[in-house]
């Protein structure tokens, strides 16, 4: 008899992909060419199971115009389960033509699919690859490649970067790991970097599994820019960083956006101090491209640098005694993060490791709010002790103080 328990038999291996998704494609415009001209387009995806749960369907939608197509082009997706060989065969079709195509067949492995099958490019004979990567509970990455050798060598034509959305189309995000990154401008040119970041980087970055959470312009420094990303976690970080700067939108406007730079190394990466003491998922969507109103409120950052690991006492000391105070005069405690100690696995973008800090954001409905706060704390003589005896302790300076206005697109504001 054959054996059809569900557990570990692989039937299971694309319940991931049930629901709804927002997808960001990159397709070569001409394929086995040598090309490096890619198409970039959106789509959505719907997917649901079939047979019990021994296959599923997606649909796909997108506003990408093949070549003498008058519509949208529109994909669907067949995966089927063989229980007694215990692998699966992918099935697709498109809009172009209506045809099924022949499968491409494989598994997992390590968290990896791939999939293997002949198929027909301009009526010539290819074997393509089918890998599925970097899946999360909101974020996926689906590619396909292209050999005319054999597999000696292989052509990656299509990147599919999903990102799951909720029925209103806003998207969901994991923020375990978090990035507070502060640049420093060039002379004049802050207003010209929000712009293009905007318009081309806050989108860009979330299709390919990011979550770009607060962008700010520094009420202090003129010349500061302060913004805020996460990741699901650290492997889907450096794979996230990875498709965005070595993606073609980043590299269409790189040089834009690195002429307004002095220094963008000063990056904390951080995680929540205890479960839910991270951002809550924001009341509403951040406002459309194109926006430029000034972002309401202030948010103030505060980064608290420690002699030891948070954790061994002061973030316990941060909750009990700084955190009341803070809120009796005003504050909204918006998340708490610690560093995260662990390794940077995306070393072209530096980070400052082996530092021990713990930070916290704050909103104000206004600078006035937040101006009136602060003359309040500085002559509460309980803050200005608890304040003189935590110096004496884990904390080895004066916390720094960051007063920022959100830009008109931050997701986060006060």
């Amino acid at each position: 008899m054959n054996d059809t328990s569900t557990a570990g038999d692989g039937r299971h291996d694309f319940d991931f992909l049930h629901g709804r998704w927002q997808v960001h494609n990159e397709r070569l415009r001409e394929r086995l060419a040598g090309s490096d001209d890619w198409q970039i387009f959106l789509a959505t995806q719907t997917c649901a199971p079939v047979l019990g749960g021994l296959g599923n369907v997606d649909a796909f939608v997108s506003d990408w115009g093949r070549p003498g197509a008058e519509d949208g082009f529109q994909g669907m997706t067949l995966r089927l389960f063989n229980l007694e060989r215990r692998q699966w065969s992918i099935y697709w079709a498109g809009s172009h033509d209506g045809v099924l195509e022949p499968p491409v067949v494989g598994g997992y492995e390590n968290g990896v699919g791939v999939f293997y099958g002949e198929l027909e490019h301009e009526g010539r004979p290819v074997l393509a690859k089918f890998v599925w990567s970097d899946i999360s509970a909101n974020t996926a990455h689906w590619h396909q490649e292209f050999s005319v050798d054999g597999g000696a060598s292989w052509e990656t034509n299509w990147h599919m970067w999903m990102h799951r959305s909720d029925e209103h189309g806003r998207l969901l995000h994991e923020d375990a790991v978090i990035e507070l990154r502060q640049y420093r401008m060039q002379p004049g040119r802050r207003d010209d970097l929000i712009e293009l970041f905007e318009r081309e980087f806050v989108e860009s970055q979330e299709a390919v599994g990011m979550h770009v959470i607060a962008q700010f312009r520094d009420l202090d420094q003129t010349d500061r820019y302060t913004w805020v990303r996460g990741f699901p976690n650290h492997a889907l970080r450096a794979a996230s960083l990875d498709a965005f700067y070595g993606g073609p939108i980043w590299k269409r406007h790189r040089e834009a956006a690195n002429a307004t730079l002095l220094d963008n190394d000063d990056v904390l990466m951080l995680r929540p101090l205890r479960p839910g003491s991270g951002f809550a998922v924001a009341p509403s969507a951040r406002a459309p491209a194109g926006s430029t109103a000034r972002g309401e409120g202030v948010v103030v950052i505060g980064i608290c640098e420690l002699g030891a690991p948070a954790e061994d006492g002061f973030g316990e000391l941060f909750e009990q005694r700084f955190v009341p105070l803070l809120g009796a005069g005003g504050a909204e405690l918006l998340a708490t993060y610690v560093s995260d100690p662990s390794p940077n696995g995306y070393p072209r973008l530096p980070v400052r490791e082996g530092e021990r800090v713990l930070v916290w954001f704050a909103g104000y409905a206004d600078e006035a709010a937040q101006r009136a706060h602060f003359a309040a704390l500085d002559g509460d003589p309980r803050w200005r002790a608890l304040l003189a005896d935590a110096m004496l302790g884990d904390l080895r300076r004066a916390p720094q103080l960051l007063r920022l206005a959100p830009t008109a697109r931050s997701e986060l504001r006060a």
